[in-house]
């Protein structure tokens, strides 16, 4: 599946962001916003990746450790 651009992407991992926030309201990373998991993941993970199959997308932000997206949403608030 090909995407023509970052947003359309974005959109198509909505569902699966749900998900982690519903995750998290187990947790105290309650507060985290899709598009603090998005933008994680854009600078810290996916970078330098090419080709990257949807599959492992959905992956990077089931397994994503909350601890680290709070860490960087404290730092992106300090900004």
């Amino acid at each position: 599946m090909e995407f023509t651009s970052q947003l359309e992407l974005y959109k198509k991992l909505i569902p699966v962001f749900n998900v982690k926030k519903r995750l998290s309201k187990i947790t105290k990373y309650c507060d985290i916003d899709n598009k603090i998991i998005w933008k994680y993941l854009v600078i810290n993970k996916w970078k330098n990746s090419y080709n990257l199959q949807l599959s492992e997308m959905v992956n990077d932000i089931i397994t994503l450790d909350l601890s680290e997206i709070y860490k960087f949403n404290e730092g992106e608030r300090q900004r």
